[in-house]
């Protein structure tokens, strides 16, 4: 019973490194530097800017640099403050 189970066992292991092998490699994005922002954001709209900054995701201590458009920033702001609104109006 050993035996084939350790068959199995050896199979499954044979049969994921296997898949694992032919799994396309997925490209490492590459952040921007500070030159290559500052120069993107010469030459496009201010909704349009890159923002950089670190951030601590949320459950971790480590801090992330996270860029963003400007105008997303404003937007995702706006959508926050209106539900913090309805929140706090229906529940009082």
């Amino acid at each position: 019973m050993k035996t084939l189970l350790q068959s199995l066992i050896t199979a499954a292991f044979a049969v994921t490194m296997l898949v694992a092998c032919t799994l396309p490699e997925r490209e490492q994005q590459r952040m921007p530097t500070e030159a290559e922002i500052e120069q993107y954001n010469a030459s496009v709209d201010p909704d349009d800017r890159i923002i950089c900054r670190d951030e601590k995701l949320v459950g971790t201590r480590i801090s992330q640099r996270i860029c963003r458009r400007a105008g997303t920033i404003e937007e995702v702001s706006d959508l926050s403050q209106r539900e913090w609104r309805r929140l706090t109006i229906t529940n009082n």
